[in-house]
């Protein structure tokens, strides 16, 4: 799983680790040919050639991914419900960036969601959302926040699928996404967000969206578009697991947002979230 996202993850001596990474980097390549709309779809969003047209026209041809594509673009979050139903238009109103993390979805099977990984795309949506809502503040776009904060947690899917045996026991086993995340870099030497950015990188995605997921679990200095992810991860957990203990929006963001501000998001994420939890999941 070589790409602009700088050291390998291979670097590593748990046991079975590179075995692991090395079926997740065959399965990256293999992925296409199951779902090759979805990659063209992926490629075309990535050719500065396309226009929403010529997109939605290839979209068109995966009946379940236009679906999924024209229930978005007509969802209150994009404020057309209902008028929208040609698939050029749902890419105008949607975007390029989640037109392409959906097609990512579709690739990698997220529509059959491992039993290990339950609550997946709560999670992941929630993420999404919370991350585009940050985005004003750190002067990033929103959709771009919006697509790498859904496909954050891809590198989830592709670890139970790679490790069925072991890795649902490191899900079952943490007590928080701190302590997965843990568990993660101990058994694989990188956490699933590495390894979301792995499968960016494999498959051509801008190189500042992989760099993003490659920087949202790594201590430090963090680009503003990795930083709105951060704080996205970091409203989903508050809202899904409130015993968790926070971690401070402050540090997180190196000052630019408070914990007030975080809290204050609650309502309209989780509000926003579970209505697109329901267009993207049925």
């Amino acid at each position: 799983m070589n790409g602009p996202v700088s050291e390998s993850v291979t670097t590593t001596t748990a046991p079975g680790a590179v075995e692991v990474l090395g079926r997740i980097s065959a399965a990256l390549d293999d992925l296409p040919a199951h779902r090759p709309v979805a990659a063209k779809v992926i490629a075309e969003a990535d050719d500065h050639r396309s226009d929403a047209t010529s997109l939605g026209r290839t979209l068109s041809y995966d009946p379940a991914l236009v679906a999924k594509v024209l229930r978005l673009a007509n969802s209150a979050y994009f404020g057309l419900s209902g008028r929208v139903s040609a698939p050029g238009f749902a890419v105008t109103v949607v975007g390029f960036s989640t037109v392409r993390s959906l097609a990512v979805s579709a690739m990698a099977g997220l529509d059959d969601v491992p039993e290990a990984l339950e609550g997946f795309w709560d999670r992941s949506v929630l993420t999404a959302v919370a991350a585009a809502e940050f985005a004003p503040r750190l002067r990033c776009k929103a959709p771009d926040a919006f697509s790498v904060g859904l496909l954050a947690r891809l590198g989830q899917a592709l670890l139970v699928r790679a490790d069925p045996v072991e890795y649902p026991l490191l899900v079952a086993g943490a007590a928080d996404r701190e302590d997965l995340l843990a568990a993660e870099n101990r058994r694989y030497g990188a956490p699933h967000t590495r390894v979301s950015a792995e499968a960016l990188a494999a498959w051509a995605f801008p190189d500042d969206l992989a760099q993003a997921l490659a920087q949202v679990d790594r201590p430090g200095w963090a680009t503003p578009l990795a930083t709105c992810v951060r704080l996205g991860v970091e409203l989903s957990e508050r809202i899904l697991d409130p015993a968790r203990r926070p971690a401070p929006a402050d540090q997180l963001s190196a000052g630019h947002v408070r914990d007030a501000e975080v809290d204050a998001l609650r309502t309209v994420v989780t509000r926003t979230a579970a209505e697109l939890v329901q267009l993207l999941t049925s």
